[in-house]
């Protein structure tokens, strides 16, 4: 999904009322951080789920146990994440 794919997605959600305009720019912010160390993020985190949140790097082996935690530290914030070589299906 290109960026502007992705930030259209995201304006179908606002006008949905499936998130709020700031969810909406707290998204885009953390894809933001995440794609300024893409690069980085896919060599030195092979195999692993990425993501940021608060603006902070989170790093896990497994989305449910990942999710958990992010969601109890930062209750609320939206996470931006990908899995790193390899698809979560």
């Amino acid at each position: 999904m290109t960026d502007e794919e992705f930030s259209s997605w995201l304006d179908t959600e606002v006008d949905g009322n499936l998130m709020s305009i700031a969810q909406r720019q707290d998204l885009l912010a953390q894809k933001a951080h995440f794609d300024s160390e893409r690069a980085m993020i896919e060599r030195d985190f092979p195999n692993q789920i990425v993501g940021y949140i608060a603006n902070e790097r989170r790093v896990g082996q497994e989305i449910h146990p990942f999710l958990e935690s992010v969601n109890q530290e930062f209750p609320g914030r939206m996470i931006y994440f990908e899995p790193i070589r390899f698809s979560l299906a």
